[in-house]
């Protein structure tokens, strides 16, 4: 990529750059966002000059019938002079805050804007004339490439950045950190949906199945891209990536095009999915079952899946889309509580049987909308929305083929020795906090600590608070104190923050603003976060069994996790469910009331995390993903050395909360603990030793950046009660109508790694991987013949070689060929082997027939040109010591030298991604 530029930066920064203090000048500089690949990554980058204090758009607009160029001398508003005055003005108001003022770049249109073309580009043709006629500046249509070709002629030094633009505000007290974990329902779909289409493209590419065989086109308003059957899954997925749109910053009933827009199309794609996997299989078509999601009896998160309830029997068709063995514990819905699971040949397989939770079976009545109901119609619909199953089945599917396809046969057998149901689960004191209540927190009795374990790690439960009080590896003897809490932050509707000893006296901007916090701000009225209810102990229930040991904490009816302990894992799984969250607040005292001295009810947004404290002493620093792939380092109130100095964080919550795609960790030198998250979720260590992920929001005001209506989700995707369409609701949303239904409810997973820093190292990048994308599950009841476990690949990739892209999507723009992306997945430096380049003789791993390759040649990214040579070298130079300090630290360890690919082989520098056209048999 030879340049980007955006339309927001933090406002601080702003400020420093366009009144050139601290030896800058200018929006513009060179970034180099890799530590891995230093300056051959360099990119031209910055902020656009936009209005004149950086951001999208430019001056003018000529939207509606306003602003007009009228160039007929003969009509009493005559304005060209007036037009290139004001044009020639600006030009060289944007050059007095531009290096290399010669050339400067105007980008047009806005949010809303460009819905007239003709009268934009009439205006545009008339205003370039007229201001070329002037002979003060010359206008023209271009491309910021064609910018960019005349930057590179400039004699002078742009600066040299490494650090990034996270989290940005816009003033003191509006730090757009919100929609790191806006509409998290969205967000996870657009994740798991990613996983499928990969599992797809491959499966197409193997098994060779056609769109014509599939049959089940998805309809399109925009013209067909490519040619596959993934093609319309692929649009959707892609489209949902907006900066509007996966962020969470669009109306809900945006949000919910996007959702049925990708469950439309991933429809026809399980179509094809099962056509593949029956191919493989020798079954007929339509015997393969899918349980993604796409309606509340239809989803393995909240286990619920008709392929495997009621059933005697059934088969897992399990496929890998990692081009790495990996091994899962699936969890499958079920009847009865005594089964035992075979593989493909008949093999006895390690599984296990627990009851289903009271909390999951919950989950699926919670998509009821009750409004208008009534309470025979109620009753009737809870019937046909509740979960059929009564177990769990834990399948052990150990060692998936890499690319590859792997069945599993589970039957009910009440004689059963191999998968019997664990021992009941047994309740710990606690105390589980009931809906509505308001009363004081009890003290909590003294009891004894609950010890569990599993061949890898033991956990420790205080006895007293019920708490987790500390995490041991076994194998490593590694130990630290740890605790996972909930909590929620009150959502700001305007008022004035508290600054703690912490922030300097120095360093304190004005206190109050009427910001609030919404979809894109986040901006809790303390920084303190409250108990999820009353508080009190929470409930706990232990439930051991040969696979898996899981602990099950209840703080609230709307804040629970379950901690697993899996045979022979590096890893402890927390999986939580957050929700519904009320909109009430009744536990709490009343903080306003009526005229008449009646209590008024306590509405308020609420911003839920989870918190893990840890004992490590990680001198305030942090470390969270850059989209998934560098990680950069944090520090608490702190930014990177090219921020302005002194830098003032007037939020101290949300001014330290950052992306989290993958991953956040900190470490005290020896050992490390990582938490990697399967959703994009904000994050934040607001302690030394300590992570907090904002799991969920429930807003209750809109914080003035264009959704216009509070993030305020429901599980049945309607709006508010009573509302009329087009009016807003008692709760702020927008109505259709009538909506009487519960606060959108998230299940997500976190998987937290403790050991010694290398070794947590080597195992966080492959686990991030096969939380994204794991094994493709669809079920049959048909009978299936022996099927041994079977890979598409003659060889593994190396462990640090991830496949990131197999298509046959574009194959007919390309004369046949299909598109192959691989990409390193460890940073310079994060371990001491993995993080060395890595080559892979493509001859070798794609060698089977049916996969078998004969040519590649390199592209671009997309594909869409031959890779060129080098990247431009810019001519840079740091503005501070800090920055020039950092700048050598990252060259020492960079691996800047690119090795050119010669087909069979190709070498992959550590993070570097490459991408072939590829021409198989």
């Amino acid at each position: 990529m030879e340049s980007l530029f955006w339309g927001r930066m933090d406002w601080q920064d702003r400020t420093m750059r366009y009144e050139r203090k601290q030896g800058t000048n200018g929006f513009e500089w060179v970034w180099q966002g890799s530590r891995s690949l230093g300056s051959s990554a360099q990119t031209f980058a910055g902020n656009l000059f936009g209005r004149g204090a950086g951001g999208y758009s430019s001056w003018f607009s000529f939207e509606g019938s306003g602003a007009q160029v009228n160039d007929d001398p003969a009509l009493f508003d005559y304005n060209v002079d007036q037009w290139v005055d004001k044009f020639v003005q600006n030009a060289r108001e944007q050059a007095s805050h531009t290096q290399d003022a010669e050339h400067q770049i105007w980008a047009l249109g806005s949010d809303f804007q460009y819905q007239n073309a003709d009268q934009w580009y009439r205006n545009l043709d008339k205003l370039i004339h007229y201001v070329n006629l002037n002979g003060s500046v010359n206008a023209f249509y271009s491309t910021p490439s064609l910018y960019v070709d005349q930057k590179k002629r400039w004699n002078g030094t742009y600066e040299l950045r490494t650090d990034d633009i996270f989290p940005l505000a816009d003033d003191s007290h509006n730090y757009w950190s919100g929609y790191f974990t806006s509409r998290p329902a969205l967000k996870r779909q657009v994740r798991f949906a990613t996983g499928v289409l990969a599992s797809a493209r491959q499966l197409e590419v193997v098994t060779q199945t056609t769109a014509k065989e599939v049959d089940r086109p998805s309809a399109k308003h925009a013209p067909v891209v490519g040619s596959s059957w993934t093609d319309s899954f692929e649009g959707t997925v892609g489209v949902a990536t907006h900066h509007d749109g996966m962020s969470g910053t669009e109306r809900q009933d945006v949000t919910d095009d996007y959702a049925m827009r990708i469950s439309s199309s991933q429809k026809e794609v399980e179509a094809g999915i099962g056509l593949a996997v029956s191919k493989l299989l020798k079954l007929e078509r339509g015997a393969v079952s899918h349980c993604h999601c796409h309606a509340a009896d239809d989803c393995l998160n909240i286990s619920v899946c008709a392929a495997t309830t009621g059933k005697d029997a059934f088969t897992i068709a399990a496929w890998n889309p990692l081009a790495h063995s990996v091994s899962e514990v699936a969890r499958i819905p079920v009847s009865g509580g005594r089964w035992s699971v075979t593989d493909g040949v008949g093999r006895a397989v390690p599984s296990q049987v627990v009851p289903l939770d009271e909390r999951t079976k919950g989950l699926p009545l919670l998509y009821l909308n009750s409004f208008g109901m009534s309470t025979r119609q109620v009753a009737e619909a809870k019937a046909r929305l509740e979960n059929k199953a009564d177990h769990v089945l834990m399948v052990a599917l150990e060692s998936l083929p890499p690319v590859g396809l792997a069945t599993f046969h589970a039957a009910a057998d009440a004689e059963s020795t191999v998968a019997r149901a664990a021992p009941p689960p047994v309740d710990v004191a606690g105390e589980a906090a009931q809906a509505g209540e308001a009363a004081e927190a009890p003290a909590f009795a003294e009891a004894a600590d609950t010890v569990v374990e599993s061949d890898v790690f033991s956990l420790t439960f205080d006895g007293a608070s019920g708490l987790l009080k500390s995490l041991t590896n076994k194998r490593s003897g590694a130990t630290t104190a740890l605790a996972i809490s909930w909590g929620w932050y009150n959502s700001s509707v305007g008022g004035c923050t508290e600054y703690g000893p912490e922030v300097p006296p120095s360093a304190r901007l004005p206190p109050c603003s009427d910001q609030q916090s919404g979809a894109y701000i986040f901006r809790p009225n303390s920084s303190t976060p409250f108990f999820p209810g009353p508080a009190r102990k929470p409930a706990m229930r232990v439930s051991r069994g040969p696979l898996v040991t899981e602990v099950a904490q209840t703080f609230s009816p709307w804040a629970s996790h379950v901690i697993r302990l899996f045979r022979n894992a590096s890893f402890v799984e927390v999986e939580w469910t957050a929700g519904p969250i009320p909109v009430d607040t009744p536990w709490l005292p009343p903080v306003a009331r009526h005229s008449d001295g009646r209590p008024m009810p306590n509405n308020w947004g609420k911003e839920v995390i989870v918190r893990y404290t840890s004992g490590l002493e990680a001198g305030h620093t942090w470390y969270t993903d850059s989209n998934g792939k560098e990680m950069v380092k944090r520090a608490y109130n702190r930014r990177g050395p090219t921020y302005p100095h002194d830098y003032n964080i007037s939020e101290p919550v949300a001014g330290n909360y950052y992306p989290v795609n993958a991953m956040m960790a900190l470490d005290d030198g020896t050992h490390e603990l990582a938490v990697l998250t399967d959703i994009s979720q904000a994050g934040a260590s607001l302690k030394d030793g300590e992570v907090e992920f904002m799991v969920h929001r429930r807003v209750q005001a809109d914080d003035s950046r264009g959704v216009q209506e509070p993030l305020n989700e429901t599980m049945c995707g309607c709006n508010d009660i009573h509302a009329a369409p087009g009016k807003m609701g008692a709760h702020g949303r927008e109505g259709d109508g009538g909506c009487e239904c519960a606060g959108l409810t998230m299940r997500g997973r976190h998987l937290l790694l403790f050991d010694k820093v290398p070794a947590v190292r080597a195992a966080r990048r492959a686990l991030a991987e096969q939380l994204n994308f794991p094994p493709l599950l669809t079920f049959t009841d048909a009978k299936v013949a022996p099927f041994k476990p079977s890979s598409s690949l003659g060889a593994p990739l190396p462990p640090n070689v991830k496949l990131v892209t197999l298509t046959s999507n574009y194959a007919d723009i390309h004369d046949g060929q299909l598109l192959l992306r691989l990409s390193h997945l460890y940073g310079a430096g994060e371990h001491p082997t993995l993080s060395q380049p890595a080559t892979v003789d493509l001859s070798q791993v794609f060698s089977k027939e049916g996969l078998k390759i004969s040519a590649a040649r390199e592209t671009t990214l997309g594909a869409s040109r031959p890779l060129a040579g080098r990247n431009h070298v810019w001519r840079t130079h740091s503005r501070t010591e800090a920055a020039a300090r950092e700048a050598e630290e990252i060259a020492r360890g960079a691996f800047e030298s690119r090795q050119p690919f010669a087909y069979p082989k190709v070498t992959l520098r550590p993070m570097e991604v490459r991408t072939f056209l590829a021409t198989f048999a």
